[in-house]
């Protein structure tokens, strides 16, 4: 069957409130005690699998979860078990039964979880919900992840309304919305805690059959590793896909990005992160933005957004920008200011500047942001059952992408020979231009000639690169005309910051007349790729 669930994490100051709301509701308790399986080499977690045995109540009962056709959604088969011991050939006949033969004698239960769950079947407009809290914690050999999320999981009708719902209970209660299951955050967990890919520190870990007690804080070091920056993917289109599906990977990737650092940012797990991780939260958030916006000029009208959506996302990206102006200045230019000989003096004065990390924490967990985020999700999720539903032949990628790249190619050439007298704005354009056009590139790579896309991807990067140098000294220049006019070496600053322009600026047109010189993007040919029709 298909599992399709909203997934929220529920902040300390919410928790007493949602129990209450449920309660009142007539939820229910049930214990969950669950053991998780999988090879020391992690064989089924990537295949996107998880395979458990897990204690509801008085019975037990195993169940395989493996991908579904979006990020909410798993295919799942339940089996019960007179007792918590695997038994893999209810998979004969499956199209796994390859898969789970090859592991079968190399399975370790690999962490556990042990959840306290209120549950309740609630009305939809169209159908029916399940609401389940789980309270409780994840456990891989001495490591632990607490466990505090409100799953909405549609029982029946519509996904609009299963949305709908989630709206509702994302608004009363101020939730962050969770992309990652327990068992993504488990396998990294038992990764975590085995220390290294050697079998047999692997196979030592307990089963914690036994409720834990409260487990210890995670150390800094372990926080760096389990809430690692999400950055983009790798995305590699089939050569002759057609246009829906290829929106859906690609806005689904960006997606990813967006969500799965605001959820860290936001704070999820009880973890503490550092600042540098904020920052590049911060960072990576507007690059999923960026990436985003990129991939709905390319895609056009095929890709059916929400001009809403878009403006939502446009007004949080400009927020999150002013913060990640002030990261650039304090920990870019401002060291090659003092290497260039800007007075020592100054140095505290900026670096002093109030963290903006609470601020930009702070703005992530708002029902605002949030509702943005669920939006966007719901957006992709349509989508992507329409795109199902249709079975009306669709045009394919190829053609259409490379024509538009080359549009937008020809834009920025057009542009090129007159950089060096042009003003502050329509630089910044060039290089959004750049920005705009590598995303695309890299979006589309699966789809066009590979052999004309080396010599275009080098010179992108170097292009985006010294623009994106320059702007920073323009970022810059603007902060110490501004806000930073009061320091003593203002001065200083600005004119180090004027001659370096002028440098950066002549190695951006340099590298836009690379660009021109690079050639232009070709559809790819589905016989000489031999990849089959996705």
């Amino acid at each position: 069957m298909l599992e399709r669930e909203v997934k929220f994490h529920v902040p300390v100051r919410r928790r007493a409130g949602l129990k209450s709301h449920l309660l009142k509701l007539g939820a229910a308790a049930i214990e969950l005690h669950a053991r998780y399986y999988d090879t020391s080499t992690q064989s089924l977690a990537r295949a996107g699998i998880a395979l458990r045995v897990r204690r509801e109540g008085d019975a037990w009962v195993q169940t395989i979860k493996l991908p579904g056709p979006d990020e909410l959604s798993r295919i799942e088969w339940n089996h019960p078990r007179p007792e918590p011991v695997l038994d893999l050939s209810v998979y004969a006949g499956t199209h796994i039964e390859s898969l789970i033969s090859d592991v079968a004698d190399r399975l370790i239960c690999r962490y556990t979880t042990h959840v306290t769950r209120l549950k309740k079947i609630v009305p939809t407009a169209s159908g029916t919900a399940e609401l389940a809290y789980d309270e409780g914690a994840i456990l891989a050999g001495d490591l632990a992840l607490p466990i505090h999320e409100l799953e909405l999981e549609g029982v029946s009708g519509d996904a609009a309304d299963l949305f709908e719902l989630s709206r509702e209970w994302l608004r009363e209660h101020q939730l962050i919305l969770e992309l990652r299951s327990k068992a993504e955050r488990g396998d990294a967990l038992a990764t975590l805690a085995a220390g290294s890919p050697d079998v047999n520190r692997v196979a030592v870990l307990q089963a914690h059959d036994d409720k834990p007690a409260k487990p210890p804080p995670l150390s800094t070091q372990h926080v760096q590793r389990l809430a690692a920056p999400v950055r983009a993917g790798q995305i590699v289109l089939p050569v002759d896909t057609n246009v829906g599906a290829a929106y859906l990977e690609c806005a689904n990737d960006c997606m990813s990005q967006i969500i799965r650092n605001s959820t860290f940012l936001a704070g999820v797990d009880g973890m503490k992160t550092t600042h540098e991780l904020r920052i590049d939260y911060v960072h990576q958030i507007r690059v999923g933005i960026r990436r985003l916006r990129a991939c709905w000029q390319l895609f056009g009208e095929a890709s059916g957004y929400p001009e809403s959506l878009l403006e939502h996302l446009k007004h949080h990206f400009r927020i999150l920008g002013q913060a990640r102006d002030l990261d650039v200045i304090q920990t870019e230019l401002l060291p090659r200011l003092i290497q260039a000989g800007m007075p020592p003096n100054m140095a505290p004065e900026i670096l002093d500047t109030p963290d903006q990390s609470p601020t930009r924490a702070g703005m992530t967990a708002t029902p605002e942001f949030q509702r943005v985020l669920l939006d966007l999700l719901e957006h992709l999720v349509v989508y992507g059952d329409e795109l199902t539903s249709n079975t009306s032949e669709a045009k394919s990628a190829a053609p259409i992408l490379s024509k538009r790249l080359n549009q937008w190619l020809d834009n920025i050439n057009r542009r090129a020979p007159h950089f060096l007298k042009a003003d502050w704005d329509e630089r910044h354009l060039v290089r959004k231009r750049v920005k705009r056009l590598r995303y695309g590139m890299e979006f589309a790579q699966g789809v066009l000639e590979p052999a004309r896309l080396d010599a275009l991807r080098r010179a992108l990067v170097s292009a985006q690169k010294a623009l994106g140098q320059l702007n920073d000294l323009y970022v810059a220049a603007e902060y110490y005309r501004g806000a930073g006019a009061r320091h003593s070496s203002a001065m200083f600053a600005l004119g180090w910051l004027a001659a370096t322009q002028e440098h950066e600026a002549k190695a951006s047109h340099m590298a836009l007349q690379t660009l021109a010189k690079a050639g232009r993007f070709k559809p790819a040919s589905a016989k000489k790729s031999g990849r089959a029709r996705s």
